[in-house]
Formats: C-alpha cells, sequence, structure tokens
C-alpha cells in the first residue's frame, strides 16, 4: 500500500519523502473537561438545571434538601433548609452543606453575608498544594460580603468532591465558577 501511494503521489507531481503520515495516525487522547458554572439562583438556572438534589428548584420557597449518596459531576446538592432566590440561595437552617463533584484546577464561588465555612476536599482537610487564596486555617472561609472567594488552586485540572459545611443561616451563595 505504501509503495501504491508513494507511486500515486509521484505521477501527482507531490514530493514524498514517505507514506508513512498516511498510515501512521495517533489515537485521539480524550481529556477530562472542566465542570461549567453552576448557578443557585432559580432564574439562572431554567435552561440548565445543575441542582442534583431530588428536591429541586421552588422559587421563593424555604425548601429542606437532602444529598444521595451517590453525586453525578457537575452537579451541586444541598443539605439543610434553604430559600429559593431569584439569584442565589439563602441557608435558613442553622447550618447547611453543599457538595459537589467537579474537575478543574481552580474553584471559586460567589457568595455573601457573613458566615464561616469548613471546607473538605475529598473528606479530607484541603492539602497546600490546593488551598486558594481565601482558604485559611487549612480548611476555612470567612465571607464577609458579596465577591468572588477563591477556594482550591491547584497546578493541574483533576477530579474531587468539594464539601462546604456551612455554620451560619444567613449565608447566601450565587455561583461556583471553575477554571
Amino acid at each position: 500500500i505504501q509503495d501504491l501511494l508513494m507511486e500515486r503521489a509521484e505521477s501527482l507531481g507531490i514530493q514524498m519523502a514517505s507514506a508513512e503520515s498516511f498510515v501512521d495516525i495517533q489515537e485521539f487522547e480524550h481529556s477530562n473537561f472542566r465542570t461549567p458554572e453552576l448557578y443557585f439562583g432559580y432564574k439562572f438556572a431554567q435552561s440548565r438545571n445543575q441542582l442534583g438534589s431530588s428536591e429541586g428548584f421552588i422559587p421563593n420557597t424555604e425548601v429542606t434538601y437532602t444529598i444521595p449518596e451517590r453525586l453525578n459531576q457537575h452537579y451541586f446538592y444541598l443539605e439543610g433548609t434553604w430559600l429559593n432566590l431569584e439569584g442565589g440561595m439563602k441557608l435558613i437552617s442553622d447550618t447547611g452543606r453543599i457538595k459537589v463533584l467537579y474537575n478543574a484546577k481552580e474553584v471559586n464561588i460567589v457568595a455573601g453575608n457573613n458566615a464561616e465555612l469548613e471546607i473538605y476536599l475529598d473528606d479530607k482537610l484541603i492539602p497546600s498544594n490546593y488551598a486558594g487564596k481565601d482558604i485559611v486555617n487549612q480548611n476555612n472561609v470567612m465571607t464577609d460580603q458579596p465577591r468572588l472567594y477563591n477556594i482550591i488552586n491547584s497546578h493541574e485540572p483533576s477530579s474531587h468532591i468539594l464539601d462546604i459545611v456551612v455554620s451560619e443561616p444567613g449565608f447566601e451563595i450565587y455561583t461556583f465558577t471553575f477554571g
């Protein structure tokens, strides 16, 4: 076949050192794709429901959520009682939890109101090489105003379970962003 390809190329006036490039095809390598932005507000999530908790969004209503045993990648899950707002979720119960199975190098949340968050990566304290700039004391984030908080910052994209334990009612979360 190689000789036939070479003869055909020469008859068409194409100079080729080898026909290897026609038959030596590298296998395409699939890569893990980054988790997309996840929206906590029912208005922004309308066409892309990323809330994995079976209770779903119920606009302007306090909903008590539970986290299932099995998590799907690129969805967020809630535990506790949360008020469903147009632009986010507000914790009503004394404590709450947010879990997400993600794939990325960097994880940020846009959140507001005063709260102390305990952050766990794969059910452990965050290793120093994964800690974002807003992590203090190895696994805490203190929110005090509506802004972006950097939680995870690593060198390579990888899949992990991020677990955020909220110990203050009134905490509001609007989005997860991934880089």
